[in-house]
């Protein structure tokens, strides 16, 4: 099973080379997404079904709340036991199913063949550069690059996947259940997610730089630290020692500036968030305990909505920082790029002959 979804895109198929590559993120990402078009469209779908059953599954547990609160034990096998038993063999056959299916196209496909792809690809571009272009830069720098560019652009598509296409689609079959249940229900939970998209838009907005500047003085880290240890008889024999030790200091320090910048988003982020997830449960559950006094809702509609927002309020946290590592893994991206995606600056003449030895 493993072999049949590693092997359904290969990273190394040959493609046409470029001495000018996409300097822009989307036309860079779009151009290595083509190989994984049908992939990438089969996890979305998977990723789709297996949020909506999960809603779904929720829902059912209202249902099954109100049923087992108005028939007795009997009555109840009789006139719901073949739905129960289909309802179980749903989650314990086609749900497992989805799953898998979705997470072995993740984890078996995408992830070890994306971010190799983007590697072999991106080194097979850096490797033609003339020798001037190389003499120009850190080679610690360069390879750094090259090391964590294909592994940013793999989890960018994972949280893409992953987390962002099933929370959305939990939110959406939310609003659904919800508004079934009771169309008021939905009130809390608009203003609810008016906010929190406005969060996601400020958590964004600031730590998509964040991370690009944290990228580059780590990239800058790693070029000074390997610039050193590759030319160490030189600094033996010619660099003063305290200089050579202030000079990565500087960088290293850098790198630790630009990063507690980045986390101090994250921890305003989840400070917000908590607050706001409090104001949800509230809303959602008080408002639904509301009606089920007025006689406008049963205790199933209670049950269900309880248990929604709750799943909604352990999914923002992953739903959030998907995000934020999303953007973060962009950053790291465009970063990356300045490297691999620089044009070839010394190329053949159209007329020129194979060189003959």
């Amino acid at each position: 099973m493993f072999k049949f979804f590693e092997g359904l895109v290969d990273p190394y198929a040959p493609y046409t080379q470029s001495d000018t590559p996409p300097r822009d993120l989307w036309p860079f990402l779009r151009e290595y997404i083509q190989p994984f078009r049908l992939v990438f469209t089969v996890t979305a779908v998977l990723s789709v079904l297996a949020a909506f059953m999960d809603v779904a599954l929720i829902w059912y547990v209202g249902r099954l709340v109100d049923q087992l609160s108005t028939h007795g034990p009997v009555e109840f096998w009789q006139i719901f036991g073949t739905e129960v038993i289909s309802v179980g063999l749903i989650v314990l056959i086609v749900r497992p199913i989805l799953l898998v299916g979705n997470v072995a196209l993740l984890h078996n496909t995408i992830l070890p063949n994306f971010g190799t792809m983007i590697r072999w690809r991106a080194h097979a571009h850096v490797i033609r550069q003339p020798v001037g272009w190389f003499e120009s830069d850190f080679a610690g720098r360069i390879a750094n690059r090259i090391m964590q560019t294909p592994p940013a652009a793999g989890d960018a598509v994972f949280q893409t996947f992953d987390a962002v296409a099933f929370a959305s689609v939990t939110v959406v079959g939310a609003g659904i259940m919800l508004a079934n249940a009771d169309p008021r229900l939905l009130v809390p939970l608009v203003m609810w997610f008016v906010i929190y998209m406005w969060l996601v838009r400020w958590t964004i907005r600031r730590a998509g730089p964040a991370s690009k500047a944290s990228s580059d003085a780590r990239s800058a880290v790693t070029g000074r630290v390997v610039d050193a240890y590759t030319n160490i008889h030189s600094v033996k024999l010619f660099a003063h020692h305290d200089r050579e030790l202030a000079y990565a200091k500087e960088a290293i320090e850098n790198a630790r500036e630009t990063f507690k910048r980045e986390m101090r988003i994250v921890t305003k982020m989840d400070l917000a968030l908590t607050v706001l997830n409090g104001f949800l449960i509230v809303s959602v559950t008080g408002w639904a305990i509301l009606l089920w006094y007025q006689g406008a809702a049963t205790v199933g509609t209670v049950a269900a909505a309880t248990a929604l927002v709750l799943r909604l309020n352990n999914m923002t946290y992953w739903i959030m920082w998907a995000f934020t590592s999303l953007v973060q893994a962009l950053g790291v991206v465009q970063e990356g790029m300045e490297t691999i995606t620089h044009p070839i600056s010394l190329v053949d003449s159209p007329s020129a002959l194979p060189l003959a030895v």
